[in-house]
Parts: C-alpha cells; structure tokens; sequence
C-alpha cells in the first residue's frame, strides 16, 4: 500500500475540539493507554481545564484520524541550552510552554497516509503562534516523550526539531523534550 502525504491531503482534513456529542469508539490504536484516554479521560480533563484535546478529522468520512492534548507548560533550561535559544540573559529560572501532553494516530490511518503526527504538531505551533499574537507569551512546544508505549518516538520528534532537555534526564519511562518556536 503507498502511503499519502497528508499535507497533500490538508483541503480534505480539519482540527476540530473534543466534545460529549463526537463518537470515539471507531478510534483505535496500537498504544492502548492513548486510546482509553481519549475515550475516557480526555473530555473529562478538558472540562477541569487540564487538558484541551483537539481532533484531527477526515471531512469526507467525519472519522478522527488523530488526537492531541495541549495545556499551558513552563519548562527549565541548563545554562547551555538557555544560550543556544539566544535567552542566556533571561534571568526566569523557567521559560513559558505549550505541552503536548497526548499525540495519538488512529492505526488506519498511519497505513494511509505519511505525516500525520508532524501536522499535529504544526497545528500545536500554530496554537503558540495564536497565543504569542494575542498577548500571552509562549516560548516552547515541550513533549514528554513516551518510550514505553513507544521506544522509537524520540526520533520522531528530533526529526521535528525537538531537542532533549538536559534538566529532566533522569526519567524511565518518557524523554523530555521541547522545540524552540521562537520566530525573529
């Protein structure tokens, strides 16, 4: 099977928020954890503003394709890596964030198209660059990323300009990371 690329695809997809009235029993994944939270925390995190889930959907078909989780984050930088963001003088012991807290592809559609998970995260910059313009600082996109439900997703994220944080090493199950979405 050949694999589309979904930014081909953008006209026919739109990001849509969770809500009590969409059906989530169709969605299915090979990380368990993601699926059950999505069918059964996600809502209820949103309303107790934890979490926002937003919906990646075929318009065609109305089916969800993929999920993320974003709330607001803070993240703490190493002098080194204070410098290669060029905010060395910032004096704040933490840096303001997005976190994607949850990014699920539905398994048939990792089969069908190429690039999902890199558009969600485009969709979660986009939402930065939403709160930058309208009075609300955010410097990061931040992950942790999950190696026990998927030991090869760090690479997944490094190709998307994540680097690891050198503050938050000492993790078992996940990798901390962030991307600078600061634009001069």
């Amino acid at each position: 099977m050949v694999r589309i690329d979904i930014h081909k695809y953008i006209d026919n997809v739109k990001l849509i928020p969770l809500s009590s009235d969409i059906l989530l029993d169709n969605f299915i994944s090979d990380y368990k954890e993601y699926e059950v939270f999505l069918k059964r925390d996600a809502l209820y995190y949103q309303e107790q503003n934890i979490s926002f889930t937003h919906l990646l959907v075929e318009k065609a078909t109305s089916e969800i394709m993929a999920y993320m989780t974003l709330s607001a984050d803070a993240i703490q930088l190493t002098p080194d890596e204070k410098n290669l963001s060029d905010i060395e003088s910032i004096p704040f012991s933490t840096i303001p964030a997005i976190k994607i807290g949850k990014l699920c592809v539905d398994d048939s559609y990792k089969m069908k198209f190429k690039g999902i998970g890199s558009l969600m995260i485009d969709f979660a910059q986009g939402f930065a660059f939403f709160i930058n313009e309208n009075g609300i600082a955010c410097r990061f996109l931040t992950i942790d990323a999950d190696i026990e439900q998927n030991p090869s997703v760090v690479r997944f994220y490094e190709i998307n300009s994540f680097k690891r944080n050198e503050k938050y090493k000492k993790r078992s199950v996940s990798i901390s990371m962030r991307k600078d979405i600061y634009v001069i």
